[in-house]
């Protein structure tokens, strides 16, 4: 769908021969940035996410807390990410996404524990950070 202006008011047209979408040119990106975690991230993050959520549904405590195993992994994944330049918001999209997709964890799923992974993934990515670079 493309924009066309003709007389005084603009009109849409279904035209596949003008585009409106923008162009990606190489300089959209500065060199080494990706959009995402690499797959064995992603991967890492889901096993440390689903084993959280199981021994969170064994335990007797309702409190929803990131441990320690979980919080390292977001650590580890927050820290490449920097390294490879993933902004913070893509690396908290690859996390919601590992997220909706672990099958058959519908009664852990809520929206407080994925608030509180992401919480940990900021601090993470942010906090752990600054710390490096002092």
């Amino acid at each position: 769908m493309a924009r066309i202006k003709g007389g005084k008011a603009a009109h849409l047209t279904l035209d596949s021969s003008v585009s409106s979408k923008p162009s990606r040119t190489s300089a959209a990106l500065p060199s080494g940035t990706s959009f995402h975690l690499a797959l064995d991230d992603i991967d890492e993050l889901r096993l440390a996410i689903e084993r959280s959520l199981c021994e969170g549904e064994m335990g007797d405590s309702t409190e929803l807390v990131v441990d320690e195993e979980l919080r390292k992994s977001l650590r580890v994944a927050c820290a490449k990410a920097r390294l490879q330049r993933v902004r913070a918001e893509h690396v908290l999209v690859d996390v919601k996404q590992i997220w909706t997709s672990i099958p058959g964890m519908l009664a852990t799923r809520t929206c407080e524990r994925l608030s509180e992974i992401v919480t940990a993934c900021i601090d993470e990515y942010y906090v752990s950070g600054d710390h490096e670079s002092t």
